[in-house]
């Protein structure tokens, strides 16, 4: 895996992977979180190859489109955003008891040319993908049941024979 600044990465540096989806459920953008955890960068980056393909009117819908919505406006696409009228949008099950006056002008249902949209694509993306990623884990734990617990188990075992003969062999003969 190739990092930022031309640095390789190892599978293990990955903490994440940050996803954009079409309403479809086709993924459009994806980034590998690196040591990181969930950051800014990563959602910006999204959005600046969005604008570069999509171009003007973009709807984007993020889970923090609330306070998002500032970090895009405070960061270097600002500009960019600006002139190619991004919108950042939130879902519909997006808390209604914090920034209500956000969710007026950015929420799903109160927005007539988004339809029947709940933008909530995404979570339905990640709650089919999390099947197969239990199914991955459970794979793996049986090989690791399988193979290398044996395995380990039986060096293990073998070095504390080796380690105890060694130890009565130090002793005198009774």
């Amino acid at each position: 895996m190739q990092c930022a600044q031309g640095q390789q990465c190892h599978q293990h540096e990955e903490t994440g992977f940050f996803l954009s989806l079409c309403h479809h459920g086709s993924v459009l953008v994806g980034a590998d979180m690196v040591r990181s955890g969930e950051q800014a960068k990563y959602p910006l980056a999204v959005i600046e190859k969005l604008l570069e393909v999509f171009g003007h009117h973009l709807g984007i819908r993020y889970d923090i489109g609330c306070k998002f919505g500032g970090t895009v406006s405070h960061s270097p696409l600002s500009n960019l955003a600006e002139s190619k009228q991004l919108c950042i949008l939130v879902g519909l099950f997006h808390g209604h008891t914090h920034n209500r006056l956000y969710q007026l002008h950015h929420l799903g249902t109160y927005l007539s040319r988004l339809g029947l949209e709940d933008l909530e694509t995404l979570e339905q993306f990640f709650s089919k993908s999390n099947v197969l990623a239990s199914n991955q884990i459970t794979q793996y734990l049986k090989h690791i049941d399988r193979i290398e617990s044996f395995e380990n188990l039986s060096n293990f075992l073998c070095n504390n024979y080796h380690q105890a003969l060694e130890i009565t062999d130090s002793y005198p003969a009774l």
